[in-house]
């Protein structure tokens, strides 16, 4: 039996088609898709964060599995890759594309705390996680990917991911989960009083 979705959200397909096009290969894959759904259907009125929006595949199936009164804020720092996002996602007012560096953004946000966060990124997941942390609630999901070997990484970064390997699971904020399937993620909740 396979654990591919059944099915793709209509936006999920049409900015995969976008990356396709463009030969953009770090969508979000549709397993990795599939289980941000699910597990973003856990916040409803959740405060959704998503830092490194892409061309909006992962983001297409965060919006897929939120409910009406919950709201997604994608942060991309790619000008014109964040416009294809904003663009694609469009149709849907619970989203907002911010096109910024996330470190940046995150030093200067003010606003209510996140229920919801969706790493896919590679400053903000190994180096500034401070950054993210300042900002969740307490029984936030912290969720991250992109921790198997792939074909698109350089030299530098597999002990980059095995760093973050051992450090997620000593964070003392966090109750984590490693997972090695699709493209390997962890799985976090966050306790601010731990």
């Amino acid at each position: 039996m396979s654990d591919l979705p059944l099915s793709i959200p209509p936006l999920a397909a049409k900015a995969q088609a976008i990356a396709d096009r463009g030969q953009f290969k770090m969508s979000s894959e549709p397993r990795v898709g599939a289980l941000l759904r699910t597990l973003v259907a856990s916040k409803p009125g959740g405060n959704i964060l998503e830092v490194g929006a892409g061309l909006g595949v992962g983001s297409a199936w965060l919006l897929e599995g939120m409910d009406a009164d919950a709201r997604l804020t994608s942060l991309e720092v790619h000008e014109r890759v964040g416009g294809l996002c904003r663009q694609v996602l469009a149709p849907d007012p619970r989203a907002q594309v911010v096109i910024t560096d996330a470190t940046d953004w995150l030093t200067s946000y003010s606003g209510p705390l996140f229920d919801f966060v969706f790493v896919d990124t590679t400053i903000t997941k190994f180096e500034r996680r401070d950054s993210l942390f300042a900002h969740l609630a307490d029984g936030a999901l912290f969720v991250a990917d992109d921790l198997l070997p792939q074909d698109s990484w350089n030299n530098d970064h597999p002990p980059r991911v095995e760093r973050f390997r051992k450090e997620i699971l000593e964070e003392p904020n966090l109750v984590p989960t490693l997972v090695d399937w699709a493209s390997g993620l962890v799985i976090a909740t966050f306790r601010r009083n731990a």
